[in-house]
């Protein structure tokens, strides 16, 4: 039954809340630890090559002026460039600005030159080791030579603008290779380049295994870094075309400049 007020055409208010206080809060970004600020900016130094490979950060003390920062901080920023590889520890020296990484793919077979080449670095090579023997029984397997047959040993140790990254051990049979020569490889500057036009053997594939160790005294001399750091090892076969192995070779790497990248795909669906 309509009220009293309703038939009279008064119409009862209608009572609202009160509106209900809007918060807000202001979005600081809390500040930016100064290690990490001083790591950025050593980065954005070695990108635009204001830190050039190869050269030296000045010693800590000055560092610390230099930056305005105390000896925890600038230790906090350069942990992490030294662990990555960006910044090297050389000892009795400092720490050095390193190279940039040498990346390998594992699926295309190139020579050590090319790949160097394809990175913007000038391939060189230093003296080179030319002896003949007898095969081992590891070299005659790789190789599938009877016992006994006579193979070619060849040292070198290769660099990527005039800095050694690699110190390789190669084993030819020696009948392949009639007058090699420690003078014709360096004339060639590749191994493979030689192979293909001295005495036209053309590599069809190669089977790569790859394993870490630590350097031996006179790796580490070689290839300038400390006796038992880490170095990438690298035992290859190369097949010619019918098959046959013509040369099975033992690389040691640095592994603070040296990447293999290897690129996988899932296997093919069996067929029905």
């Amino acid at each position: 039954m309509p009220s009293p007020r309703a038939e009279a055409g008064i119409r009862t208010p209608v009572h609202l809340e009160p509106e209900a206080e809007v918060k807000t809060w202001s979005a600081q970004a809390p500040p930016i630890p100064k290690y990490y600020q001083l790591r950025a900016k050593l980065e954005r130094q070695i990108t635009v090559g204001q830190l050039a490979p190869g050269t030296f950060l000045p010693p800590e003390r000055v560092l610390l002026q230099q930056y305005g920062v105390s000896r925890t901080t600038l230790r906090e920023a350069l942990r992490p460039l030294l662990h990555e590889g960006a910044l090297l520890s050389v000892r009795g020296k400092g720490i050095m600005v390193a190279q940039p990484a040498i990346r390998q793919t594992g699926d295309v077979l190139m020579s050590f030159s090319d790949v160097l080449r394809s990175q913007g670095l000038q391939p060189g090579m230093g003296e080179v080791g030319v002896t003949v023997g007898l095969c081992s029984h590891e070299v005659g397997t790789a190789l599938r030579l009877p016992p006994d047959t006579q193979v070619i040993r060849v040292e070198r140790v290769r660099t990527g603008n005039g800095q050694p990254v690699n110190f390789s051990i190669s084993y030819l049979p020696a009948v392949d290779f009639p007058g090699f020569t420690a003078e014709l490889l360096a004339a060639a500057g590749s191994l493979y380049g030689l192979l293909q036009t001295r005495y036209e053997l053309h590599i069809a594939r190669a089977q790569d295994e790859m394993f870490a160790r630590r350097a031996s005294k006179r790796e580490a001399g070689l290839l300038g870094v400390r006796p038992g750091d880490p170095v990438l090892v690298m035992n290859r076969v190369c097949v010619l075309s019918s098959g046959r192995p013509i040369e099975y070779a033992l690389s040691v790497m640095r592994s603070d400049i040296y990447r293999y990248v290897v690129r996988l795909t899932p296997p093919r669906p069996a067929s029905p």
